[in-house]
């Protein structure tokens, strides 16, 4: 006998089904990479590269591939440090490097010859272009949904506040 509690539950166990891949795709980390090069253009296999949360200082250490790259996913939004040493060449540092929902972060280093003890620190770069994939995204802070100028507060309407590049 098919009752009603039956078919709210069997409704309730479908409607989870059909959205669970919907909730695979919203994703609130970000990633770091990049290629290590030396003065000559040539890449750097087996650099260390330390990437830093600035407000966590949550860190995470890997090495450079053999094609001199590296590569740090998932990383939870917020400002980052990344830092790269290899023997025979001067610690670099840069800071500052924001990382946004869903956005892939380009930090390239040229490390230069130098003793252990030399460091080079980068604190201002030129904005960095993301041209790995054509997703967007945009943090919208709690205070702008808190002011929005709607009865009933719908969040269907927070779309219309991301402003999307033409």
């Amino acid at each position: 006998m098919f009752t009603a509690r039956r078919f709210q539950n069997v409704l309730a166990v479908s409607v989870l089904l059909f959205f669970q891949p919907l909730a695979f795709a919203q994703v609130d980390t970000g990633t770091i990479l990049g290629t290590i090069r030396d003065a000559s253009g040539a890449v750097v296999s087996g650099a260390g590269v330390t990437v830093r949360n600035e407000g966590t200082s949550f860190s995470q250490t890997t090495r450079t591939s053999s094609s001199g790259e590296f590569v740090f996913t998932p990383l939870k939004i917020g400002k980052y440090s990344v830092e790269v040493e290899d023997q025979g060449f001067k610690k670099q540092r840069r800071t500052g490097i924001v990382v946004d929902i869903q956005q892939q972060v380009v930090s390239d280093f040229t490390l230069t010859v130098g003793d252990v003890s030399t460091e080079v620190e980068v604190t201002a770069a030129a904005p960095i272009l993301q041209t790995e994939n054509g997703s967007v995204g945009q943090v919208i802070t709690g205070q702008v949904v808190n002011d929005l100028p709607l009865n009933g507060r719908n969040y269907t309407f927070l779309a219309r506040l991301v402003q999307v590049p033409l």
